[in-house]
Protein backbone atom coordinates (compact mmCIF):
# COMPACT_ATOMS: atom_id res chain seq x y z
CA UNK A 1 0.00 0.00 0.00
CA UNK A 2 2.88 2.46 0.71
CA UNK A 3 4.43 1.14 -2.42
CA UNK A 4 1.16 1.97 -4.37
CA UNK A 5 0.32 5.35 -2.42
CA UNK A 6 4.12 7.02 -3.54
CA UNK A 7 3.68 5.23 -6.88
CA UNK A 8 0.51 7.42 -7.67
CA UNK A 9 2.32 10.53 -5.90
CA UNK A 10 4.89 10.18 -8.36
CA UNK A 11 2.88 9.51 -11.43
CA UNK A 12 0.73 13.36 -10.67
CA UNK A 13 4.18 15.09 -10.70
CA UNK A 14 5.48 13.83 -13.95
CA UNK A 15 2.46 13.90 -15.83
CA UNK A 16 2.47 17.50 -17.06
CA UNK A 17 5.99 16.52 -18.38
CA UNK A 18 5.54 13.32 -20.02
CA UNK A 19 2.36 14.17 -21.85
CA UNK A 20 3.83 16.31 -24.44
CA UNK A 21 6.61 13.37 -25.76
CA UNK A 22 4.96 10.05 -24.70
CA UNK A 23 4.37 7.16 -27.34
CA UNK A 24 6.95 5.42 -29.29
CA UNK A 25 7.02 6.45 -32.71
CA UNK A 26 5.28 3.79 -35.23
CA UNK A 27 4.59 5.94 -38.43
CA UNK A 28 7.97 5.93 -39.81
CA UNK A 29 6.68 4.19 -43.04
CA UNK A 30 4.29 4.77 -45.72
CA UNK A 31 1.05 1.80 -44.82
CA UNK A 32 -0.30 1.52 -48.51
CA UNK A 33 -3.84 3.12 -49.52
CA UNK A 34 -6.39 1.48 -47.80
CA UNK A 35 -4.49 -0.18 -44.99
CA UNK A 36 -5.40 -0.04 -41.47
CA UNK A 37 -2.62 -0.08 -38.65
CA UNK A 38 -3.54 0.17 -35.13
CA UNK A 39 -0.60 0.51 -31.88
CA UNK A 40 -0.55 0.54 -28.17
CA UNK A 41 1.91 2.24 -26.58
CA UNK A 42 3.61 1.86 -23.03
CA UNK A 43 6.57 4.11 -20.98
CA UNK A 44 7.97 7.61 -20.40
CA UNK A 45 10.99 9.21 -18.63
CA UNK A 46 12.45 6.70 -16.26
CA UNK A 47 11.91 7.45 -12.96
CA UNK A 48 12.97 6.06 -9.44
CA UNK A 49 10.80 4.16 -7.32
CA UNK A 50 12.00 2.55 -4.34
CA UNK A 51 15.03 2.71 -5.61
CA UNK A 52 14.03 0.67 -8.78
CA UNK A 53 14.31 2.88 -11.80
CA UNK A 54 11.55 2.01 -14.05
CA UNK A 55 10.04 3.82 -17.16
CA UNK A 56 6.46 5.93 -16.33
CA UNK A 57 3.60 3.73 -17.35
CA UNK A 58 2.14 6.03 -19.69
CA UNK A 59 -0.07 4.82 -21.99
CA UNK A 60 -1.74 5.36 -25.62
CA UNK A 61 -3.72 3.77 -28.08
CA UNK A 62 -4.11 4.97 -31.16
CA UNK A 63 -4.07 3.85 -35.12
CA UNK A 64 -3.22 5.38 -38.43
CA UNK A 65 -5.03 5.08 -42.66
CA UNK A 66 -2.88 4.84 -45.57
CA UNK A 67 -4.44 7.77 -47.53
CA UNK A 68 -2.07 6.93 -50.69
CA UNK A 69 1.21 5.27 -51.41
CA UNK A 70 3.33 8.23 -49.47
CA UNK A 71 0.95 9.49 -46.74
CA UNK A 72 -0.63 8.48 -43.63
CA UNK A 73 -3.18 9.85 -41.48
CA UNK A 74 -2.92 8.66 -37.80
CA UNK A 75 -5.12 9.21 -34.25
CA UNK A 76 -4.08 8.68 -30.61
CA UNK A 77 -5.92 8.47 -27.92
CA UNK A 78 -4.31 9.72 -24.01
CA UNK A 79 -5.28 6.50 -21.61
CA UNK A 80 -3.35 7.55 -18.56
CA UNK A 81 -4.32 10.85 -18.78
CA UNK A 82 -8.05 10.15 -18.41
CA UNK A 83 -7.43 9.08 -15.01
CA UNK A 84 -6.58 12.45 -13.65
CA UNK A 85 -9.46 14.23 -15.86
CA UNK A 86 -7.25 15.77 -18.66
CA UNK A 87 -8.32 13.92 -21.97
CA UNK A 88 -5.75 13.94 -24.65
CA UNK A 89 -5.85 13.41 -28.44
CA UNK A 90 -3.29 13.60 -30.52
CA UNK A 91 -4.13 13.67 -34.57
CA UNK A 92 -2.14 14.32 -37.45
CA UNK A 93 -0.68 13.27 -40.90
CA UNK A 94 2.76 11.50 -42.00
CA UNK A 95 4.69 12.09 -45.36
CA UNK A 96 7.21 9.96 -46.97
CA UNK A 97 9.22 11.70 -49.78
CA UNK A 98 11.26 8.65 -49.95
CA UNK A 99 9.39 5.19 -49.52
CA UNK A 100 10.01 1.41 -49.66
CA UNK A 101 9.40 1.93 -53.66
CA UNK A 102 12.58 3.75 -54.20
CA UNK A 103 14.82 3.01 -51.50
CA UNK A 104 15.78 0.79 -48.74
CA UNK A 105 15.85 4.38 -46.42
CA UNK A 106 13.07 6.18 -45.32
CA UNK A 107 12.39 10.07 -44.59
CA UNK A 108 9.15 10.93 -42.67
CA UNK A 109 7.69 14.21 -42.03
CA UNK A 110 4.99 13.61 -39.43
CA UNK A 111 3.29 17.21 -38.14
CA UNK A 112 0.12 16.50 -35.24
CA UNK A 113 -1.91 18.27 -33.29
CA UNK A 114 -2.27 17.70 -29.41
CA UNK A 115 -5.37 18.64 -27.50
CA UNK A 116 -6.01 18.58 -23.97
CA UNK A 117 -8.91 19.27 -22.74
CA UNK A 118 -9.23 19.24 -18.20
CA UNK A 119 -12.57 18.19 -16.73
CA UNK A 120 -11.30 19.44 -13.24
CA UNK A 121 -12.96 21.65 -11.30
CA UNK A 122 -11.37 25.12 -10.92
CA UNK A 123 -9.65 24.97 -13.78
CA UNK A 124 -9.23 28.36 -15.66
CA UNK A 125 -7.99 27.15 -18.93
CA UNK A 126 -9.52 23.71 -19.78
CA UNK A 127 -7.76 23.59 -23.32
CA UNK A 128 -4.60 23.19 -24.58
CA UNK A 129 -3.21 23.33 -28.00
CA UNK A 130 0.04 21.78 -28.65
CA UNK A 131 1.30 21.91 -32.57
CA UNK A 132 4.13 19.01 -32.64
CA UNK A 133 6.40 18.16 -35.64
CA UNK A 134 8.63 15.01 -36.25
CA UNK A 135 11.49 14.11 -38.64
CA UNK A 136 12.67 10.34 -38.88
CA UNK A 137 15.10 8.56 -41.33
CA UNK A 138 14.84 4.82 -41.05
CA UNK A 139 16.40 2.10 -43.06
CA UNK A 140 16.11 -1.85 -43.07
CA UNK A 141 18.43 -3.46 -40.83
CA UNK A 142 18.35 -7.32 -39.92
CA UNK A 143 14.98 -7.80 -41.06
CA UNK A 144 13.38 -4.93 -39.34
CA UNK A 145 13.74 -0.98 -38.69
CA UNK A 146 16.14 1.08 -37.51
CA UNK A 147 15.32 5.02 -37.22
CA UNK A 148 16.14 8.33 -35.41
CA UNK A 149 14.68 11.36 -35.62
CA UNK A 150 13.67 14.27 -33.59
CA UNK A 151 10.23 15.74 -31.99
CA UNK A 152 9.40 19.68 -31.88
CA UNK A 153 6.78 20.97 -29.69
CA UNK A 154 5.24 24.44 -29.70
CA UNK A 155 3.36 24.72 -26.81
CA UNK A 156 0.64 28.03 -27.49
CA UNK A 157 -0.24 29.09 -24.07
CA UNK A 158 2.01 28.82 -20.56
CA UNK A 159 1.42 27.08 -17.38
CA UNK A 160 0.06 28.97 -15.16
CA UNK A 161 2.91 27.90 -12.73
CA UNK A 162 5.49 29.08 -14.86
CA UNK A 163 4.95 32.61 -17.33
CA UNK A 164 8.41 31.85 -18.56
CA UNK A 165 8.52 28.61 -19.52
CA UNK A 166 9.93 27.09 -23.36
CA UNK A 167 8.49 28.49 -25.94
CA UNK A 168 9.65 25.26 -27.66
CA UNK A 169 10.29 21.73 -26.56
CA UNK A 170 12.80 19.79 -28.41
CA UNK A 171 13.32 15.83 -28.12
CA UNK A 172 15.86 13.73 -29.73
CA UNK A 173 15.05 9.50 -30.65
CA UNK A 174 16.06 6.44 -31.82
CA UNK A 175 14.98 3.14 -31.81
CA UNK A 176 14.46 -0.31 -33.67
CA UNK A 177 11.24 -1.89 -34.95
CA UNK A 178 10.93 -5.90 -35.40
CA UNK A 179 8.73 -7.35 -37.95
CA UNK A 180 7.37 -10.07 -35.79
CA UNK A 181 5.24 -11.54 -38.37
CA UNK A 182 3.17 -9.88 -41.65
CA UNK A 183 0.83 -7.99 -39.37
CA UNK A 184 2.63 -7.84 -35.35
CA UNK A 185 5.43 -5.25 -35.31
CA UNK A 186 7.37 -4.66 -31.99
CA UNK A 187 8.82 -0.83 -31.15
CA UNK A 188 10.95 -0.22 -28.94
CA UNK A 189 12.43 3.65 -28.68
CA UNK A 190 14.87 5.67 -26.25
CA UNK A 191 14.04 9.09 -26.11
CA UNK A 192 15.85 12.46 -24.89
CA UNK A 193 12.57 13.85 -24.08
CA UNK A 194 12.91 18.16 -23.59
CA UNK A 195 16.66 18.03 -24.76
CA UNK A 196 16.27 21.91 -24.65
CA UNK A 197 14.84 21.89 -21.29
CA UNK A 198 17.30 22.58 -17.82
CA UNK A 199 16.55 18.98 -15.74
CA UNK A 200 16.09 22.07 -12.47
CA UNK A 201 12.81 23.35 -13.85
CA UNK A 202 11.15 20.01 -13.93
CA UNK A 203 9.63 18.88 -10.44
CA UNK A 204 10.94 15.46 -10.51
CA UNK A 205 14.58 14.12 -10.31
CA UNK A 206 14.17 12.19 -13.76
CA UNK A 207 16.86 10.67 -15.16
CA UNK A 208 18.71 13.41 -17.61
CA UNK A 209 22.15 13.97 -19.93
CA UNK A 210 24.55 16.62 -19.00
CA UNK A 211 21.09 17.89 -16.40
CA UNK A 212 18.80 18.77 -19.32
CA UNK A 213 15.64 16.90 -20.00
CA UNK A 214 15.09 13.19 -19.69
CA UNK A 215 15.84 9.53 -20.59
CA UNK A 216 12.47 7.67 -21.81
CA UNK A 217 12.08 4.34 -22.50
CA UNK A 218 8.93 3.73 -25.21
CA UNK A 219 7.54 0.28 -25.98
CA UNK A 220 4.84 -0.25 -28.47
CA UNK A 221 2.99 -2.72 -30.51
CA UNK A 222 1.76 -2.79 -33.94
CA UNK A 223 -1.02 -4.91 -35.40
CA UNK A 224 -1.78 -4.73 -39.19
CA UNK A 225 -5.11 -4.90 -40.40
Amino acid sequence: MIFMSKYKNIIVFVFAFLIVGCGAHTNLTPIGEGNIDANISLGGPVITINKIRTPAPYLTIGGKYGISDVMNVDANLHVTSLFYKVAGLEFGAAWFPLSYKNSFFILALNPRILLLESFKENVGERLRIYPLLSGSAAWTLGGGLIYVGSDLVFPLTQPDYNKNSPRLIASIFTGYRWQISDTFGFVSELKWLGANIPSNQVAVEYINIAKYGAVSLLFSIERRF
